[in-house]
């Protein structure tokens, strides 16, 4: 019977248990929605316990007849800020990357540290509540005492998980890199004692700093019985889901690009040494020797859900959108769309920053909006590519692209026409899965480590978007390229221009907004 390993890859969205064999095969199978709370204006929080549950259900349903597990391993959206009593138990929500509850007080901090490009240069990232979520602990200390006063531990999601399966608190230097107490350029020194003292964060609360694969310790029994198995697997530290991915398809080169595309969205670039840009979240590679460089829009996949349950909700899936959007010629009629529906990160990291369609005429149509729609989220994704090619003078020749988003060839085609690169879809689905389980694997001996020679990456398909040559003429038209040229020269004008009424806005509704709201934000089909 070949060995069989598990990832499970907890996402904002959806969270997968995946069962594969050391080869790369999928076993096994099985997801649970997952519903983001928002009870305030700028938050956004899971039910942590009943995440557990959805994590426990979902694996008892890939295990069930496959027999004992060899290894575990654990990607997780990251961050997400958990606090927890001495016996581990959440003490309240977790907070998820995209709330913005605690942006000012980040600020604040970066601004008594020398400006936010003082802290960048001592930890790597620019400041903010996606890249330091220790302001999340000064939040709490601020605004809700009482729980901070029965605070004995704060993690993340991940270090939640892997406490709950081996009984050990830890965390991967994927994950550490946004915390705002940890140099990314030197993982080794793991958290900078002087930084944590700046936070009033205590390190006895904090998980214990490793890489990626190393064990954490064996699946306990308790947890192993909520499972249907065996005791005594080894669980891996495990790391965030985007690091996991970029591990599970070999991303080694500085000339490769990963397209993740769900709730969020995340252009990853490979560098082989810490040369970082303030435009990317940055952290340490699952791979040794190595950085990644994430150009993270926040709700590129998101905007879909939002239009398809707020602005068209009698639409039963993006697909319809799809197919309505491919009654507008290329750029819209001249209409643009800022996706900025949650803040954004990169590339203007401004949680103030909102959607708009720019450019509504009388004779605009449905069809003009929701095409608009897809061709924003592409300007986002080039914008990122100018900026790496400037920085780091990345020219890449295509793309590869994971992740619910990856599937829409209608979209792949609208990116490819914008960026001019081709988009490659991987040839097996999962790749977070495949990477988390691909740490318990090594944990568990099956390999000596994340360069093993041995490990089957995973690798792209043919082009996603790649048209016949009848179709390859018609994108060669000048006008058409010429129109999304001219609509990204727009794109690029229009938030520095509107950056003031934005965060007007904005301040108003933080005002105003007191009342519960209830809504959550579906997965990306």
């Amino acid at each position: 019977m070949s060995k069989v390993f598990l990832g499970i890859d907890a996402g904002t969205s959806v969270l997968k248990a995946c069962a594969f064999s050391a080869d790369g095969e999928i076993l096994a199978k099985a997801q649970r929605p997952v519903q983001i709370i928002t009870p305030r204006h700028a938050w956004a929080e899971i039910d942590v316990e009943h995440y557990w549950q959805l994590a426990l259900a979902a694996i008892r349903e890939a295990l069930d007849g496959l027999g004992p597990v060899d290894g575990i391993g654990v990607s997780a959206t990251c961050p997400t800020t958990i606090f927890m009593d001495a016996g581990f138990r959440p003490l309240r929500a977790g907070i998820l990357y995209l709330d913005g509850r605690s942006d000012e007080l980040v600020r604040a901090f970066a601004g008594g540290h020398g400006g936010g490009r003082e802290l960048f240069r001592r930890v790597g990232n620019h400041p903010s509540s996606s890249t330091c979520w220790l302001g999340n602990l000064r939040w709490l200390r601020e605004y809700e005492p009482e729980v901070w006063k029965r605070t004995r531990r704060i993690g993340l999601l991940g270090s939640f998980i892997v406490q709950r399966l081996a009984g050990s608190f830890t965390l991967d230097w994927t994950q550490a890199s946004y915390s705002g107490g940890f140099d990314i350029s030197r993982p080794e020194r793991g958290w900078l004692p002087g930084l944590l003292r700046d936070w009033k964060a205590d390190a006895d609360m904090l998980p214990e700093l490793g890489p990626s694969h190393r064990a954490a310790g064996e699946l306990l029994p308790g947890a192993a019985r909520d499972m249907g198995v065996v005791p005594g697997a080894p669980v891996a530290f495990g790391s965030a889901d985007t690091a996991a991915a970029a591990f599970a398809v070999g991303l080694r080169r500085i000339e490769d690009v990963l397209e993740t595309s769900g709730t969020s969205g995340v252009l990853t670039f490979c560098l082989d040494r810490p040369d970082f840009d303030e435009a990317f979240m940055n952290r340490c590679h699952i791979l040794p020797g190595r950085w990644l460089a994430h150009g993270a829009m926040s709700t590129l996949g998101g905007a879909f859900a939002w239009m398809k349950n707020k602005v068209w909700p009698e639409s039963v899936s993006v697909a319809e959108l799809e197919q309505l959007a491919a009654e507008s010629p290329a750029g819209a009629n001249g209409l643009i769309f800022l996706p900025y529906l949650a803040g954004e990160r990169s590339p203007i990291w401004d949680p103030d920053a909102s959607g708009a369609w720019i450019g509504l005429r009388l004779d605009s149509t449905r069809a003009d909006m929701a095409r608009a729609v897809f061709e924003g989220t592409a300007y986002g994704l080039r914008q990122m590519l100018e900026r790496a090619k400037k920085r780091w003078g990345l020219v890449p020749r295509e793309v590869l692209s994971v992740g619910g988003g990856s599937r829409s060839r209608f979209w792949a085609r609208i990116k490819r026409e914008v960026t001019g690169l081709d988009y490659r879809l991987a040839e097996k689905p999962d790749a977070g899965a495949w990477g988390a389980a691909l740490l318990g694997a090594i944990a568990s001996g099956e390999f000596s480590g994340p360069d093993d020679a041995r490990i089957r990456f995973i690798l792209p398909n043919r082009p996603l978007a790649s048209p016949s040559r009848s179709e390859r003429m018609r994108l060669a038209d000048l006008e058409r390229k010429r129109a999304y040229d001219k609509a990204f020269r727009n794109y690029e004008k229009l938030y520095p221009a509107l950056r003031p009424v934005m965060h007007d806005l904005a301040k108003n509704d933080g005002e105003q907004a007191g009342a519960v709201r209830g809504h959550g934000i579906e997965p990306v089909p």
